[in-house]
């Protein structure tokens, strides 16, 4: 089967207060963040796609299998955070997932639909950028197993990029993840002194144009940072190629004791 890269690809973080209209006065912590988000954003949508993957560790999630949104249509808010008023809702790309559904068979991918329930925050977040950037068109959301393998990811990637290839449709993909949540006293989850080698591995990687190469990174070093970024990046490599054309470093910070990175992982107009 013919196999497509994505057009264009990015890391986005997914902490709700890189959105100005939450973050309000801690915005100047986050600043940088927001720019990269915005900056990210506008490549994707300048592409010109004519659909949108997100890749969502916070996605629902099946013990062995992929996961792809159902329903046709889905709304988000980010009511679990305090701001019922911040809505979106996109239309689901359904040819996208019945081809992923067809070629992860072919290519022996366990995927599985999820229920049919609101966005969660981790395509919410970069999908509200995309919105701001004059992103209107359909979106397919897709989630990770509880249990899975490098080997996996990889085999999953090879059919998504199958099934966009059986299609022919230009196509941008989201690499959604945070990096370790234990950078500082009272983060989300508590302090650890090697949380910050975790991140600065990462952004090794990325800014090698090597996302991939953080399946190297020791699962002991991945548990301690209690991150959600690696799963992301681990689908994204085989997508988008090493030394991607346009990759680009745009931002990291960790204002909050979270690690936030964002990057151009594929730009073909560059």
């Amino acid at each position: 089967m013919p196999f497509l890269a994505p057009c264009a690809a990015a890391l986005m973080c997914h902490a709700p207060i890189v959105i100005p209209a939450v973050s309000g006065d801690r915005g100047f912590d986050c600043a940088a963040s927001t720019r990269a988000m915005a900056e990210a954003a506008r490549v994707l949508v300048a592409a010109k796609p004519a659909t949108v993957v997100v890749l969502s560790p916070h996605a629902p999630r099946h013990q062995e299998a992929f996961t792809w949104k159902s329903g046709s249509r889905w709304v988000g808010s980010l009511a679990p955070f305090g701001w019922p008023g911040l809505r979106m809702n996109f239309a689901a790309d359904m040819d996208s997932a019945e081809a992923l559904a067809h070629a992860a068979v072919r290519n022996r991918v366990p995927l599985d639909p999820s229920e049919d329930g609101p966005l969660d925050h981790g395509a919410l977040v970069p999908l509200w950028f995309l919105r701001e950037a004059g992103y209107e068109g359909p979106v397919l959301v897709l989630g990770f197993p509880w249990r899975s393998s490098n080997a996996l990811m990889e085999c999953f990637a090879l059919a998504l990029g199958e099934a966009m290839g059986e299609l022919g449709r230009t196509w941008a993909l989201v690499a959604s993840g945070d990096m370790s949540h234990r950078l500082l006293p009272g983060a989300p989850s508590g302090f650890h002194p090697r949380a910050g080698d975790f991140d600065q591995a990462v952004l090794d990687c990325v800014r090698a144009g090597r996302p991939g190469d953080v399946a190297a990174i020791s699962g002991e070093l991945r548990d301690l940072a209690a991150e959600d970024v690696t799963e992301s990046l681990m689908v994204a490599a085989p997508l988008i190629g090493s030394q991607a054309p346009g990759h680009r470093f745009l931002s990291y910070e960790g204002p909050f004791g979270v690690g936030y990175l964002i990057a151009i992982l594929r730009n073909e107009a560059v």
